[in-house]
């Protein structure tokens, strides 16, 4: 659930203090956003084969192919982090994008699976696409870095069963980021925020029927994952109310609009809120905040699988267990601002970071948090819900 990131004064900010990891990739070239690698992205390569376990086989031990076509959110990875794996494996990667979890599954539901071999989606996606058959098992003897995930994310509720499907790649929450020149002195720590007349005109709401439904449904004091009927035209009829007190529905631009003082506040994912602070950071501070409202809201995580049609599939499993190295785990989450899954690499995460209750919430917030969950067939009644908020 990442989003258009602009990081080039927060690491510079870091560099100045020291407070750069320890931890390195190799050249350091280049969550839902339109910014970042989308297209090849990689070295010189052939064409590429499929590999003995190419197609969907169960792969991961053989012979590592010499492509690998990734489908990933904007912006999700340091610079150098594809030149970096290229490199060491001596594999050419091509990346398209995507800005949200439906417009990754209609993608490859409208062209097959086989486009790609390697996708990120989040974690109710997952059991989305596992039972459309649309992702393959993982052999996880082919991932020994997968023991550097703390217990908590090894084992995974959105991705259940004696199989694994996915690994976790990135986790975080959503709430509410606000810039202080904007806002006044006014407190924000509850979604009633986003119903404030105070504002109208200046903020937005996540582009996402299961965010903003979420928010409303959390606002309301209902489970995000409701399927009562009853209570989604509740939330449904809260966020046609608010809708003329919006500037605009978006998942992508809200760090720019943050540190620009063009919109505040917005519903917001954690890491595009740090990323808007750091930019805005000087002389020890920044007017942005970020807070989880009270009421509680979404935890996520951000996963990788590897498509049941994959040709390339050792090179897919090579490129996961690049990514839960502690030290590249860790290099990551110093870039997204999000919390990281790996527990080996949090000796190479940033202080400020580990100890931001912001970023990594502590056990009374998480308790007021949810995953969203795969809800069957009450999907189409949010989808409606959806498309009556966005019409009217």
């Amino acid at each position: 659930m990442s989003q258009q990131q602009s990081t080039s004064d927060r690491r510079t900010f870091l560099r100045t203090t020291g407070a750069v990891s320890t931890a390195g990739l190799v050249g350091l070239a280049g969550c839902s956003g339109n910014s970042g690698s989308d297209g090849n992205s990689g070295s010189d390569g052939s064409d590429g084969g499929s590999g003995d376990d190419g197609g969907g086989g169960s792969g991961g031990n053989g012979e590592i192919e010499d492509e690998l076509r990734v489908f990933q959110w904007g912006d999700y990875w340091p610079d150098g982090f594809i030149s970096g794996f290229e490199e060491e494996y001596d594999v050419s990667v091509s990346v398209s994008l995507y800005s949200s979890n439906e417009e990754m599954f209609n993608a490859l539901n409208a062209g097959g699976t086989g486009q790609y071999d390697l996708i990120f989606p989040s974690d109710y996606m997952v059991n989305v696409l596992n039972e459309q058959g649309m992702i393959q098992p993982l052999n996880l003897d082919a991932l020994p870095n997968f023991e550097n995930l703390s217990e908590k994310f090894r084992e995974a509720p959105y991705d259940p069963g004696e199989d694994r499907f996915s690994v976790p790649y990135q986790w975080g929450t959503s709430g509410i980021a606000y810039n202080e020149e904007m806002v006044g002195d006014i407190e924000v720590n509850s979604w009633e925020t986003m119903w404030n007349e105070d504002f109208s005109g200046q903020m937005s709401m996540l582009d996402d029927v299961r965010e903003a439904m979420g928010a409303a449904l959390k606002y309301l004091g209902y489970s995000l994952n409701t399927t009562e009927e009853s209570e989604v035209e509740e939330a449904k009829e809260l966020l046609m109310e608010q809708k003329d007190l919006l500037s605009t529905y978006d998942s992508s631009d809200f760090p720019t609009n943050l540190i620009n003082e063009q919109l505040s506040p917005v519903h917001a994912w954690s890491g595009g809120a740090f990323q808007a602070y750091w930019e805005t950071f000087e002389d020890g501070s920044s007017p942005v905040n970020y807070v989880i409202p009270e009421e509680g809201g979404v935890v996520w995580v951000d996963t990788a699988a590897i498509t049941t049609e994959a040709e390339n599939v050792n090179a897919a499993h090579a490129f996961i267990n690049h990514f839960l190295d502690a030290e590249v785990g860790a290099e990551i989450t110093n870039y997204t601002y999000y919390g990281s899954p790996n527990e080996a690499a949090e000796e190479y995460i940033l202080d400020e970071i580990l100890n931001n209750e912001s970023i990594y919430p502590d056990d009374e917030t998480m308790s007021n948090l949810e995953y969203i969950q795969n809800i069957g067939q009450a999907t189409t009644m949010y989808s409606n819900a959806w498309q009556e908020i966005k019409s009217a």
